[in-house]
């Protein structure tokens, strides 16, 4: 995403706001979505969404292309088909977070990767 010096103060935020949205749309209120740090005592299912990363290249000037990396986690259901819920929680993070709504615009997730550490998914992807 190119863009200049005003529009991006917020821009994590908005992007971090996009991929709620897209939970939500997608797994409907069944599972709290947390974007700030996690509760004592926290229920499961949830999703947590956390910054990872930013780079900056300059462009033209005062345009730059920032590369946002997040991890966004789930966290299962206590029960026995914990692996099988986590993958089908994979599956459905590739499809729907492949497209968000960023200010409007429509912003394309890359480097897409679940990966499951301890019983809790980590769905790696980064806004451009």
């Amino acid at each position: 995403m190119v863009y200049g010096v005003e529009e991006r103060n917020n821009m994590l935020n908005d992007i971090i706001a996009g991929i709620s949205i897209k939970l939500h749309e997608t797994f409907d209120s069944e599972c709290k979505i947390y974007k700030e740090n996690v509760p004592q005592g926290f229920k499961e299912p949830c999703f947590v969404i956390s910054h990872v990363r930013t780079s900056s290249t300059p462009r033209l000037p005062n345009r730059y292309l920032r590369r946002n990396s997040f991890d966004v986690q789930y966290f299962p259901k206590e029960g026995y088909n914990k692996k099988s819920e986590l993958y089908n929680v994979a599956e459905e993070l590739l499809l729907s977070l492949e497209y968000i709504f960023v200010l409007d615009n429509l912003v394309r997730g890359t480097k897409m990767s679940p990966e499951i550490v301890d019983d809790v998914l980590h769905f790696f992807v980064s806004y451009d």
